[in-house]
């Protein structure tokens, strides 16, 4: 008889693991087709706060494999990547944040995923560590914050070079 309650428990066991597994696979693959945040990385080959920011953001994007950020990078090394860097900003849903900084480079603006408003900016300055710890605070206050009221008014983020309409 305790034999049979072992192979019993045995069974739920492994059961409950693999569900486990698939659980996480699951919430694995959502996060990387429905991110909470985006990191729109604003590069060129001759920037060169981009030379010390590259590495690091690459450092921090492998140790954020877990969370549920989409990295994209647009370049204005040229008019050739100008052009790409629109079509990308259109293929991410990221126009408005194009239209804001296209042009400016050295910089990660973080943006919610579903409404695009920007929630911080990443810069040389961070350590990959601060990078990580930036992205999760993005994802928190994508969870926890309403939309329209993401912006964390960070420092780090320059002003946008969107001109508000003027009234005639």
């Amino acid at each position: 008889m305790f034999r049979n309650f072992v192979k019993v428990w045995i069974v739920i066991a492994s059961l409950g693991f693999a569900g486990a597994l698939l659980s996480s696979k699951a919430l694995l693959a959502q996060s990387i087709n429905n991110p909470a945040i985006k990191a729109v990385y604003f590069h060129a080959d001759w920037c060169s706060n981009c030379r010390i920011l590259q590495p690091r953001l690459a450092e921090a994007k492998t140790s954020s494999a877990g969370l549920s950020v989409q990295h994209v990078t647009l370049d204005f090394t040229n008019s050739q990547t100008w052009d790409s860097a629109i079509e990308l900003a259109l293929e991410h849903d990221i126009v408005s944040t194009y239209n804001a900084y296209a042009g400016t480079t050295g910089l990660v603006v973080l943006v919610a995923s579903d409404t695009g408003e920007r929630i911080d900016c990443v810069n040389r300055l961070y350590t990959p560590d601060a990078m990580v710890q930036a992205f999760s605070r993005a994802i928190e206050r994508t969870q926890t914050t309403k939309p329209g009221a993401r912006d964390s008014n960070s420092v780090v983020c320059p002003p946008s070079r969107m001109r508000p309409p003027t009234i005639q």
